[in-house]
């Protein structure tokens, strides 16, 4: 990597929350480890349940996290834009990866390698920390993502979805305000678990909230801190209503054994 493309990507980078948190002589040693990787749309770049390859920071385009759930079908975990970073749980466990992660358009990452990343921790065990906020931030996100998916209602589910999506993006990029996720309505449908006819009802809804602007394989999320609010305003009681749903259903479960025993 040549000086002038490697202060870039620092520029560049810096921006983010994480990366722009590291000490300096930190950010130095990462991207004086790293190479820069191109891929083609369409193109694997990490396989589930392989082997960590490294951590990676996407610089142009975008990458859909995938998960192979069931028989065979593949849960659209995530959307990364630039400035989003992956990898982090193989790098710092040594485990296989948990998603596939695809170009979804030419993409231009940075990558530090496993083997790298196990030398600057070596060389230094107190990085470890730093490279660990990184995945624990994520973590909570996707505890709370999927504590919803199983309680809420399918509008509460569908706040907290693009609230939490926009949440990472502008971690990692800022200067992306506001925020906007490239997912189109179908990979959106998927996402959140619902059918296309509902979530273009309740995307109409936070249209005319002033939340959302709804584009072309885009939704720009004009408001996260009000989005974010007004969902954690409607989790109590969406979760209270799911609750009730569930005791009522094993209420009536039981009655009709009752009849039928």
């Amino acid at each position: 990597m040549q000086a002038d493309e490697q202060q870039a990507i620092q520029r560049f980078l810096s921006a983010g929350e994480w990366f722009g948190g590291l000490p300096a002589p930190l950010q130095q040693l990462i991207l004086s480890r790293s190479v820069v990787r191109k891929f083609a749309k369409g193109q694997v770049i990490s396989m589930q349940d392989s082997a960590p390859k490294g951590l990676f920071a996407v610089l142009e385009g975008e990458v859909h996290l995938v998960r192979e759930v069931g028989t065979g079908d593949e849960a659209l975990m995530h959307v990364g834009e630039p400035g989003y970073w992956f990898g982090e749980f193989a790098v710092l466990t040594g485990r296989p990866t948990v998603v596939t992660v695809l170009a979804h358009s030419p993409v231009r990452t940075l990558l530090l390698s496993k083997a790298q990343f196990d030398r600057i921790v070596a060389d230094d065990p107190r990085h470890y920390e730093a490279f660990a906020r990184l995945a624990l931030d994520r973590y909570a996100i996707l505890i709370r993502v999927f504590a919803e998916l199983r309680d809420l209602a399918p509008e509460p589910r569908l706040r907290g979805r693009l609230a939490a999506m926009a949440r990472v993006q502008l971690q990692d990029r800022p200067s992306a305000a506001p925020a906007s996720l490239a997912v189109s309505q179908a990979d959106l449908a998927r996402m959140v678990g619902v059918s296309r006819q509902t979530l273009n009802a309740i995307l109409g809804k936070l249209r005319q909230q002033g939340l959302i602007e709804v584009e072309f394989r885009r939704i720009r999320v004009l408001d996260p801190a009000r989005l974010a609010e007004l969902h954690d305003a409607m989790e109590p009681t969406a979760r209270a209503g799911a609750n009730v749903r569930g005791v009522a259903a094993s209420e009536a479960s039981r009655a009709r054994s009752e009849r039928t025993g």
